[in-house]
């Protein structure tokens, strides 16, 4: 098995194509994003009951939860890593979002998570399966690991 994680051409084009989904999402094109999508992607996100299968039942999610409610105006993609064999790649990065503030000036948002499988279709990658986290929430940061899963520990 053959697998990188240079950033070769595959990576290069990989990550680009994840900065178009991005600034589309950023500026609220949810057409722009979905037509990187396969038909049939998956998606989990922290808000998502389970996963969701198929572009319709992802255009749903995004048109009916995040229509006209998304503005980014900078992020940085960090630490991206491509691992890819043949017609597929695994992109992961971690994302920082910045938003502007009331005041005008710029704040950090949440930052997340990223996951994303690429087939290769003819001349483009599709992303195939997408999945979000959150990254070292504020809600989860005091607790303990049997806290999060709803244990206790004896001592």
């Amino acid at each position: 098995m053959q697998t990188t994680t240079d950033p070769g051409p595959t990576a290069t084009e990989i990550v680009a194509t994840e900065r178009v989904a991005l600034e589309c999402w950023n500026r609220g094109d949810i057409a722009g994003l979905l037509d990187i999508y396969a038909d049939d992607v998956t998606f989990f996100d922290p808000i998502t009951e389970r996963r969701l299968d198929g572009k319709q039942a992802v255009a749903e999610y995004f048109y009916g939860f995040y229509a006209g409610k998304i503005n980014i105006p900078r992020y940085e993609i960090l630490n991206p890593q491509v691992i890819a064999e043949g017609g597929l790649a695994v992109l992961s990065y971690n994302l920082e979002n910045y938003m502007r503030a009331a005041d005008g000036s710029e704040k950090a948002g949440t930052p997340w998570n990223s996951t994303q499988v690429y087939r290769r279709a003819g001349d483009r990658w599709r992303a195939v399966h997408v999945h979000w986290s959150f990254t070292k929430h504020p809600a989860f940061e005091k607790m303990s690991p049997e806290a999060l899963e709803g244990g206790t520990t004896s001592r």
